[in-house]
């Protein structure tokens, strides 16, 4: 059994550098020089070579260099198990606080318990960080209106009038994220056309099984943009209000919570990442299609079997999504000063036609690192844009329900 399971994994290994060579731009240019050769021939000596290299001392001092590599990393992080570890990093930099800097975040709370919340923008700043456009948007009565989440307003004038769009298209994929502010909250959100959704029998947009898969990795992509630039209270997925001035409302109401959820979430320091994949998706790119080709006799082609019941597939799906969980790990890191990994998938998982999580841990950030961090997330949502991840960030003691 244990030969087997070797041989199986040594096969992706063999996959896997397969792949990485195909995308090795360094490496093609190193194997210009062999352009007038046959091609054939040229990979052939290089075969032998490499054999000669994985058969030779050199082997163990690969081995070595590995294994000194996963030792560094051990280094700054438990080993990546299924269950929750702690791991305790140095911080690269210490910074203390100074007598004036303990007032300053003092001030606000201060100022709210007396009813004058308009001073919570010395937290934040006045800077704007996203390019906007004038607003050209028709709002009506009857429209409803999807909303993301909401920070703080750097010019503190909103009056509950939308004014500025963002070049950033919203859960549909159709139209466009804008802002209102209101006072010293600015909130993002964007039009859905109801005509496009099932409506429930109060009239209320609802999403088929289908849909909320796309529209849930559209919401936390979405978010995730945001947060690279602005410390945000996040709304959960699919919070949507009809008419604008039920919003207004809803803001007139709990403008003080608002502000005090707001400082909660700009003096947070630990953040939870779970990040999923959805099975069906990865195994329909040509990576994982070819194999499953490979797989099915040609007189059965007219009967091709499952993808799910080939176990070939499945064990490359796995290695792939435990290969994603660990890299990504590694990368959000190099930010934090401690993590603790809850789940890690492992390669017995099972295939899941929805999405399944892969990693869920929990990184602790200074203030100093945190837009870093959320940057950081941000790359990696473009980074693994093929596979489709999606990347869901909270924080574990703020949770905010606009709609109650």
């Amino acid at each position: 059994m244990m030969d087997e399971t070797r041989k199986r994994i040594s096969q992706l290994i063999v996959e896997e550098l397969g792949e990485k060579i195909k995308r090795d731009e360094n490496l093609q240019h190193k194997l210009e020089p062999f352009a007038d050769l046959p091609v054939e021939k040229v990979a052939d000596a290089i075969i032998k070579q490499f054999e000669y290299l994985l058969s030779s001392d050199l082997r163990d001092l690969i081995i070595h260099l590995i294994e000194q590599e996963i030792k560094a990393e051990e280094s700054l992080a438990a080993p990546a198990v299924e269950k929750a570890e702690t791991v305790s990093i140095p911080p690269p930099e210490i910074v203390e606080k100074t007598p004036s800097d303990t007032i300053e975040e003092e001030k606000p709370v201060e100022m709210l318990e007396d009813a004058q919340p308009a001073s919570v923008m010395e937290h934040f700043g006045t800077k704007e960080h996203f390019p906007l456009e004038p607003m050209d948007i028709e709002l009506r009565p009857t429209d409803w209106l999807y909303l993301y989440g909401f920070c703080y307003a750097p010019e503190s004038t909103g009056k509950g009038v939308p004014s500025k769009k963002l070049a950033l298209k919203g859960i549909d994929g159709v139209n466009t994220v804008f802002l209102m502010d209101y006072g010293d909250v600015r909130f993002f959100m964007n039009k859905i056309s109801a005509e496009d959704y099932s409506l429930d029998k109060t009239g209320k947009p609802t999403l088929t099984t289908a849909k909320t898969a796309v529209c849930k990795y559209e919401h936390e992509k979405i978010l995730n943009t945001l947060r690279a630039e602005e410390v945000m209270v996040s709304f959960p997925f699919w919070t949507i209000i009809q008419n604008l001035e039920n919003i207004v409302k809803h803001i007139e109401d709990r403008y003080v919570e608002l502000l005090r959820t707001l400082i909660d979430v700009h003096d947070a320091i630990e953040w939870d990442v779970e990040v999923f994949a959805f099975d069906r998706h990865i195994i329909e790119l040509p990576l994982f299609t070819d194999i499953a080709r490979e797989r099915v006799p040609q007189r059965e082609s007219r009967h091709p079997v499952s993808k799910v019941r080939n176990v070939k597939v499945l064990e490359k799906l796995l290695f792939k999504e435990k290969n994603f969980a660990q890299a990504i790990h590694s990368q959000l890191l190099l930010h934090s000063t401690k993590a603790k990994i809850d789940f890690m998938i492992r390669l017995d998982n099972a295939f899941m036609d929805d999405w399944k999580s892969i990693l869920d841990a929990r990184y602790t950030i200074g203030k100093e690192k945190r837009k870093y961090f959320c940057q950081t997330i941000r790359s990696l949502q473009k980074e693994y844009t093929e596979y489709e991840l999606m990347f869901r960030v909270t924080h574990p003691n703020v949770r905010f329900t606009f709609l109650q």
